[in-house]
């Protein structure tokens, strides 16, 4: 794993993107060669239009799940994927070099530049997995303790990780094995201290020299944070969140965030009016009561906002009723409110919210207070999700399903806490390109 922009990204994943927007870019090259004797297929801009084809590759790569590390294996599932995504690629590239006169190709040109990119990626891709396998560059790591990590041993194991468990040890038999000698005669690059009373019983002075000898040696938050993308709150003190890095916020990273919230809610409004029309009209056609649904959520520092949405469910849906969380198959939802919300559509009408400086495009997802107020009182750094605007979509949306339960509601805040952690345009823009996925798919909704 490397730190880009305050995020955690593998170090495979990345070789493949850079790998992929390489060989795009050649393809692009390889046109050039190709006008020699077929000059109908030259482009007229070949590094505009070869940056703009390496971009829209990346874009549509990411959107059909072709860097998750699962993808990087032969098989004819993810070779279906990559067809499907070099199809799309072909009409994309139509639509955007023929609407932008700068870069526009014929229908000879367009056809030979993806035969050309299929080629190339298809073979760098091939390379990668069976001659430089991203198994082995899996690091090996030694866990000190077995307090937390039964939970998640399996998945730090899955092969989308780029770790390899070596040996997880416990308490008694730390005191037996010397550790330095075993480190160094397993190759070992990362030990993991994951003991909760650690008075005599951490080796100190082999741990010591393991660090002096290029070992990363670290404790099971920044491990579990590294390797996950999330904050472990259950096992978690305060003074590791106080004296760690991150929580930081950058003035211009703020200022430039709350310009384009505005900017593009705007558009969005407007590019989404005659639409809106249809989706007022299919509500009061399919169920009687209003067009739009307010209700009251917490947001910046605790103080409390309503928020804006598309009516999904029948009028007076918990009237005379105590507050509660949607279920599957809930009778509450009507035909077009549930197909709203498998679109995510019920959403859009929130960009008046962050028109209003209420919410941001991208944040943790604003709680109704009856649920604040109960879920503060049983997880631990609860409130600390208030710290900054509440989004129209997050990471804990995009990594997690829909939450109804209180554990659910844990597992989303240790997604939470991690982008506030960790909070950048960076990471904004990657949230906002897996919610494309979340919307064309419809993952989580309910």
């Amino acid at each position: 794993m490397i730190r880009f922009f305050n995020h955690y990204i593998s170090i495979g994943v990345l070789a493949v993107l850079v790998g992929d927007m390489t060989f795009a870019a050649l393809a692009m090259g390889g046109l050039v060669l190709l006008s020699g004797p077929f000059p109908v297929i030259f482009p007229p801009h070949p590094y505009a239009t070869g940056i703009v084809w390496s971009l829209a590759l990346a874009f549509l790569f990411f959107q059909g799940g072709l860097y998750d590390a699962a993808s990087f294996e032969v098989d004819r599932r993810n070779m279906i994927r990559l067809l499907s995504a070099f199809v799309l690629l072909g009409g994309l590239g139509i639509l955007v070099l023929k609407a932008v006169p700068a870069i526009r190709l014929g229908w000879r040109g367009e056809l030979a530049l993806t035969g050309l990119t299929l080629s190339l990626v298809a073979f760098w891709r091939w390379v990668l997995i069976l001659r430089l396998p991203i198994h082995e560059w899996k690091r090996s790591t030694l866990i000190l303790g077995t307090g937390q990590i039964s939970r998640i041993f399996e998945e730090l194991n899955r092969y989308r990780h780029n770790i390899r468990i070596q040996a997880v040890v416990d308490a008694q038999k730390i005191k037996e094995m010397n550790l330095a000698r075993y480190a160094m005669e397993n190759k070992i690059h990362s030990i993991v201290i994951s003991l909760k009373d650690r008075r005599g019983t951490l080796p100190i002075h082999e741990i010591l020299e393991c660090k002096m000898n290029g070992i990363e040696v670290m404790e099971w938050p920044t491990f579990y944070e590294k390797n996950m993308n999330k904050i472990d709150i259950m096992n978690v003190n305060p003074s590791h969140l106080v004296l760690g890095d991150g929580f930081q916020r950058n003035r211009v990273t703020v200022v430039v965030k709350g310009v384009m919230d505005r900017v593009l809610a705007l558009l969005g409004l407007l590019t989404f009016a005659p639409v809106g029309t249809l989706i007022a009209l299919a509500i009061r056609l399919n169920s009687p009561g209003p067009v739009f649904y307010s209700q009251e959520r917490v947001g910046l520092n605790g103080k409390t906002f309503r928020i804006l949405k598309f009516r999904s469910m029948v009028t007076d849906a918990e009237k005379n009723r105590a507050p509660q969380w949607a279920s599957e198959q809930d009778p509450r939802i009507t035909k077009v409110g549930r197909f709203l919300r498998k679109t995510r559509l019920d959403e859009v009408p929130q960009l008046i919210n962050i028109l209003k400086g209420e919410m941001s495009f991208i944040g943790p997802r604003p709680e109704r207070p009856y649920f604040v107020e109960e879920l503060e009182k049983c997880i631990p750094f609860y409130g600390l999700r208030h710290v900054t605007k509440p989004g129209l979509s997050g990471w804990a949306q995009i990594r997690y399903r829909y939450g109804a339960t209180v554990e659910d509601a844990v597992k989303k805040l240790e997604y939470d806490l991690y982008y506030i952690k960790n909070l950048s345009i960076f990471l904004d823009l990657m949230i906002f390109m897996e919610t494309i996925q979340v919307i064309l798919f419809g993952k989580g909704s309910r």
